[in-house]
């Protein structure tokens, strides 16, 4: 298990890439996800609303698990077209291990293309709406003004 502030240094080097924070559910106030999520984020990345290296896109909550889901250095991120853009960016998870709770970084590269569609995915069922994206999967899931419709 890596110190926080390695793990920091890890996650904010120049190389783009797409860090997955799992938490459990639990954990987080069921009233007040996101506010709970971006409390998360502090924790692991402070001052992180400030950074422009630092995107939080997806709040994907289950019953057990939670997953933030953030960009890093994604400087070439593009709202209006990431509906139909897949960015396909390495993928790492970051979660808390042991008694302890240390966190630990893992890479997951057979997320590296799925989450890239995912990602794009709910750019468009989301419509024009800014991310970050709440999905609640523990409630009825409901995207009413999506950009474009399958066909």
């Amino acid at each position: 298990m890596a110190d926080l502030s390695d793990i920091r240094k890890d996650i904010l080097n120049d190389i783009a890439k797409r860090i997955v924070i799992k938490v459990k559910t639990q954990s987080l106030d069921s009233q007040h996800y996101l506010a709970s999520a971006n409390r998360t984020i502090s924790e692991v990345l402070p001052d992180w609303e400030s950074d422009p290296r630092i995107r939080f896109l997806v709040l994907d909550v289950w019953s057990e698990r939670t997953f933030i889901v953030l960009d890093i250095n994604h400087h070439e991120y593009d709202f209006g077209t990431a509906h139909k853009t897949m960015t396909i960016l390495p993928v790492f998870v970051l979660s808390q291990h042991g008694k302890r709770q240390d966190w630990a970084l893992i890479r997951w590269p057979k997320e590296d293309e799925s989450l890239a569609a995912q990602l794009a995915d709910l750019h468009n069922v989301n419509g024009f709406d800014a991310p970050p994206f709440l999905e609640n999967h523990n409630s009825r899931i409901v995207h009413a003004n999506p950009r474009e419709f399958p066909v």
